[in-house]
């Protein structure tokens, strides 16, 4: 095949029909201008028939040059133009004002044609030559099937002729040819109506071509084809389309595509495809940098006009896609203004009923900051969903918590793909930010309706912010100034921008090799008109890789940077022994020392909150007792250590240590050990051995106890599991006080019957319960390196504390709430999102399950039905856990001042009607103020000095702190997972599938619990993505084997390592021993993290 050279399209050919003997018709060599009324049909044809010839030559080429020379946008254009649908009417003939007959001799020239599949479609091109000529269309076929399926050719002659030796073209010829060809198909349109009607027709009918649109025959010198943006972003519901957007020509005012965009390749693409475009993934966030520098010295007008035009096509994009592909927006709603102009505009769409205008916090998924959400209803019962915003620039680069004002569609506007959603996003969100859009957590938007901000109406304040900085390559923001580049450990938030002068003071005279990979702690100081976020460095953290700088990082990043160890005056208050004979209040405590009471918990526990205690007091009649360290005692409310230990609020339990919320002295002196006296709080029923209370309210008062063993949830298991068997105190810690092992053995079964009919009668209510797995790490004592993992196990022995736990916790909420109805700290939970469990419900009946959420015990009694029904129970309760999670809304501490509603007080999950935390007040503040609240309610003190104002503010920071603590919690047992499977290497896993989408897939571990992300385009399997989200079919490359169906709850081995800096998840195939991984040349072009040793010594608790 010749090479085209520019857009000498017409001269090429004549040159080409030279050369192969056949007479040119026309030797115009830079167009076909050809005078009205002399139309030759003859040549057209014979251009036409070229054209094929040129189309299906360079297809071959370029497939074989796919993986390594081929650029992806000329590889999708091949593929396109010769995977034609199978319901295209290619033997429909033109018009009869098209002659029927062609003059050329088909026999010079060879067509050669791939054929995914056996399935041919005969096309006979009429003339006069004595046979007809074939042109094998391939049909389009699954993804799949194009694998295992051997290519078959059509020669287009007369004449037998033997294979063509092709010669390697380079990348730039091979565009050159593509950006000809284009040219052609337009030329050749210009002809006559009667050829612009017929191939106008043709694209229709095609999935791919659909996106040209064809203008009627009015001028033959003014006629042209429009390629219109606006008509590709409304033909989303096609498939390949995505292809054909971004290689036809856009119009002059919109901006291209970038390169790094066309790296995204489709998920349905044929396996040879997938292996090209392999290269091009891992290179797009080199070519996405290039393209930033090249542009850095870019005016800021020019930037602001980019952000503006991606502000008007993303608008105007979600009004006609409301609207519908058939219905073509009207001028006056087509967004052509400025960011002053958006008020203006959303109070016309307000107008002609497309939507409304509303004021509300903005949320930015945690996980991938092109996803931001408006809320739209208080309602949790409710089935409105979310507004969803899915471009930066068009929430106006709102952080978190912003108030703003939206303008969003109304319910019930068509959704667009996933696939979009995502193709779109990156359109600006590639300028500033590096993030690695393969392992973006995407939230499917289907349902929710689209929005944009119109401004923001209240700033959240700007607060400090930690992530890693390399003060390499500059970029250059103003003419006058350059940045270096700072990504936040937040992912919601957008590239940071630090100026250059601010760091001079941070490098000094360090080396480059000093000054990579440094974790710094920043505070942004405002964000420009582009967007930009500008900010300043405070001070280094760390470096990346060390496990004590990363998890300092981590603090910082939950916003608990000032928890700061105490002053050494405050633990030299507790630095003395406790004796119970100076306690103030000695008299007016009951004296429990000789009581067998004892604690049950965690093997490794030192924080003894709670101890339980239970005596036989008649026939079937039983006095159960639940102590809990009284706090409230040596902490006096509104003391210096007071005032700083409510800012603290909770103990944070990170994967190598524990920072306790109270000076490590006090935790000692109120930690309920063996063999010590302890000041309580105790809780009594008397209830039968059914559960049954005996008495109509419980007794509390404060105590002094002494605990007489420390049993771990082994020991008590130990006896549940074997209630017959004789035990003696070799089996257990020392039991004290005078007590032997038949004392506490018989005690143990006592409660754990007790518990068992407690248990029942709430899940009879309507408790819920999740089975989601906590990570335990063995860590080695001198690098602090994690070796191993366990899951703890929630057991018979774990539910028996625990049900005494709630019920102490019950008693007291009802307890002070009688008492003190405006001040009391009780723990609401609200119902989860009615709508997203109806998307749930939707899941799981394509399924053949019938999930039932009409209440609490329906959900409950379903969660129970489906694991029993489900062929893998464990992976069924994983799975339906971890989703559930996802609706279900946080529970809250409150103040009760205002609360009248039962409602208010309500608490979904364990359904019942008031709840507070009680049990836990050597690491939770709220409990601390509730047990002040209970010894006024007893009398024993003035109720509590603060009022309900301060009490709500107490109340909002503790909640803070508890979501932060948790969040630091589990990002530091991802740190060390981490740091685990790189130190392995490699780790094999059990997965089942959580969620599909378009080109990746969530999965659940079982054995760890964690989701990982498997990115199509990573494996070595072919994935047929076009059925998702409702199932994916894998198959190996190369293999003829049947495809394996992937669906939701599906069960699937991979393997974890660590890529690029990233826990990134692999799949295994069934009876497979090797895995379908990333190709060797790929895992060796990239180093693996080497562990670096960590200083820190475990204290794990």
């Amino acid at each position: 095949m010749l090479k085209s050279r520019g857009a000498d399209v017409g001269g090429d050919i004549a040159r080409e029909s030279r050369s192969e003997g056949t007479d040119p018709m026309n030797r115009t060599s830079e167009s076909v201008q050809l005078p009205p009324g002399h139309i030759n049909i003859d040549l057209l044809r014979e251009r036409s028939q070229l054209l094929a010839a040129r189309l299906h030559q360079a297809g071959r080429e370029m497939e074989m040059q796919s993986t390594s020379t081929v650029p992806f946008g000329a590889n999708n254009f091949m593929r396109i133009n010769t995977s034609l649908p199978q319901t295209l009417p290619l033997d429909t003939p033109p018009r009869s004002g098209l002659a029927p007959n062609i003059s050329c001799n088909a026999a010079s020239v060879p067509i050669l044609v791939e054929v995914p599949m056996p399935m041919n479609v005969q096309h006979h091109f009429a003339g006069p030559c004595n046979t007809a000529v074939p042109v094998q269309v391939p049909m389009h076929t699954p993804p799949q099937m194009q694998t295992n399926t051997m290519p078959a050719y059509s020669v287009c002659s007369s004449v037998a002729q033997g294979p063509v030796k092709q010669r390697k073209k380079s990348k730039r010829a091979l565009r050159e040819e593509v950006n000809a060809l284009q040219e052609l198909v337009q030329r050749i349109s210009l002809v006559s109506p009667d050829v612009n009607t017929y191939a106008g027709r043709l694209i229709r009918q095609s999935d791919v071509l659909s996106q040209l649109e064809w203008t009627p025959h009015v001028d033959m010198g003014r006629q042209q084809v429009v390629m219109s943006q606006q008509a590709s972003l409304r033909q989303m519901p096609h498939r390949g389309s995505d292809v054909t957007r971004r290689l036809l020509p856009q119009k002059g005012n919109e901006r291209p595509r970038r390169d790094s965009e066309l790296s995204s390749a489709s998920s349905n693409s044929p396996p040879e495809q997938q292996q090209g475009t392999k290269q091009e993934a891992r290179s797009a966030r080199k070519i996405r940098s290039k393209k930033s520098d090249e542009s850095a010295g870019e005016s800021t007008s020019q930037s602001f006009k980019t952000e503006l035009e991606a502000m008007r096509a993303y608008i105007n994009m979600i009004v006609r896609n409301y609207m519908g592909a058939e219905h073509k927006l009207p001028a006056e709603l087509i967004f052509s203004g400025d960011f002053s102009d958006l008020e203006a505009h959303a109070k016309r769409l307000v107008k002609e009923g497309f939507g409304r205008i509303v004021e509300d916090e903005i949320r930015v998924n945690r996980k991938n900051n092109k996803q931001a959400f408006i809320t739209m209803s208080t309602d949790r019962e409710g089935l409105e969903h979310d507004g969803i915003v899915l471009l930066p620039v068009a929430r106006r680069y709102a952080f978190e918590g912003d108030t703003v004002r939206a303008f969003v569609l109304n319910v019930g506007a068509q959704s667009m793909p996933p696939a979009e959603d995502e193709e779109f996003s990156n359109e600006i969100a590639a300028q500033d930010s590096d993030a690695d859009v393969d392992n973006v957590v995407v939230i499917s938007s289907d349902n929710c309706p689209k929005a944009f901000v119109i401004g923001i109406v209240k700033q959240t304040e700007l607060r400090q912010i930690v992530g890693t900085i390399s003060f390499t390559n500059p970029t250059q923001l103003s003419k006058d100034q350059l940045f270096y580049k700072f990504r936040p450990f937040d992912l919601r938030l957008p590239m940071v921008y630090i100026p250059e002068m601010d760091c001079r003071k941070h490098i000094g005279s360090k080396q480059p090799e000093e000054v990579c990979g440094l974790l710094y702690l920043a505070h942004i100081l405002e964000t420009d008109c582009n967007g930009h976020c500008i900010a300043e460095l405070i001070q280094p953290v760390g470096r990346i890789g060390n496990l004590p700088d990363e998890l300092k990082a981590i603090m910082i990043h939950n916003s608990l940077g000032d928890v700061k160890p105490f002053e050494q005056k405050f633990n030299d208050m507790f630095a003395s022994a406790f004796s119970s004979e100076s306690t103030e209040d000695q008299a007016q405590r009951r004296d429990l020392r000789k009581k067998c009471i004892f604690t049950v918990d965690p093997l490794t526990a030192r924080d003894l909150d709670d101890a339980v205690s239970i005596e036989q007091v008649g026939d079937n009649d039983y006095e159960v007792g639940v102590h809990i360290s009284d706090v409230s005692h040596y902490l006096q409310e509104d003391s210096e250590l007071d005032n700083i230990v409510k800012e603290r609020s909770t103990s944070i339990y990170l994967a190598n240590e524990v920072i306790h919320m109270l000076p490590q002295p006090l935790c000692m002196r109120c930690s309920l050990l063996p063999g010590e006296d302890k000041l309580a709080f105790s809780v009594f029923w008397r209830m039968d051995r059914n559960g049954v209370q005996l008495q109509e309210k419980p007794k509390f008062t404060r105590t002094i106890i002494r605990s007489c063993t420390q049993f771990a949830y082994e020991h008590a298991q130990k006896i549940i599991d074997n209630p017959h068997e004789l035990f003696s105190e070799h089996d257990f810690p020392s039991i004290l006080n005078g007590f032997d092992a038949n004392d506490v053995v018989k005690r143990v079964l006592c409660l754990h019957g007790i518990a068992s009919s407690l248990r029942k009668a709430r899940n009879d209510k309507g408790a819920i319960s999740f089975n989601n797995p906590k990570l335990r790490f063995i860590l080695d004592p001198v690098s602090g390196e994690p070796e191993d993992f366990e899951v703890e196990k929630q057991k018979e022995a774990n539910r028996m504390i625990e049900e005494f736990m709630l019920l102490a916790n019950q008693s007291v909420a009802r307890f002070i709430h009688d008492s003190f109805p405006e001040i009391s700290v009780l723990r609401n939970h609200p119902p989860p999102l009615m709508k997203s469990l109806k998307g749930l419900k939707e899941k799981f009946h394509a399924l053949g399950f019938n999930l039932d959420y009409s209440s609490s015990k329906a959900l409950q009694q379903s969660i129970v039905r489906l694991c029993q029904e489900a062929s893998n129970p464990l992976a069924m309760s994983f799975c339906l856990s971890r989703l559930l999670m996802k609706p279900m809304a946080r529970a809250n501490y409150f103040c009760s001042e205002g609360k009248t509603e039962p409602a208010d007080l309500w608490h979904y999950a364990l359904s019942i009607p008031i709840y507070t935390h009680f049990t836990s007040p050597i690491r939770r503040y709220p409990d601390i103020m509730v047990h002040r609240l209970l010894a006024a309610s007893l009398n024993y003190c003035p109720p509590p000095g603060r009022s309900p104002a301060e009490l709500h503010s107490l109340t909002k920071i503790a909640n803070e702190r508890k979501y932060n603590s948790k969040n630091a919690g589990e990002e530091s047992c991802n740190l060390y997972f981490k740091r685990y499977v790189s130190n392995k290497q490699r780790v094999s896993m059990t997965a089942v599938v959580m969620e599909i989408f378009q080109h990746m897939m969530n999965v659940l571990t079982l054995e760890s619990g964690h989701v990982i992300s498997i990115n199509y385009k990573m494996q070595k399997v072919h994935v047929d993505a076009q059925n998702a989200p409702n199932f994916l079919l894998i198959t190996k490359h190369k293999e003829r084997q049947a495809p394996r169906k992937l669906q939701m709850l599906s069960i699937v081995p991979i393997y974890l390592m660590i890529w690029d800096n990233k826990l990134t998840g692999f799949l295994h195939t069934e009876n497979q021993n090797q895995p379908l991984d990333a190709s060797k040349s790929q895992l060796s072009g990239k180093k693996k993290q080497k562990p670096r040793q960590s200083a820190r010594t475990p204290d794990q608790q």
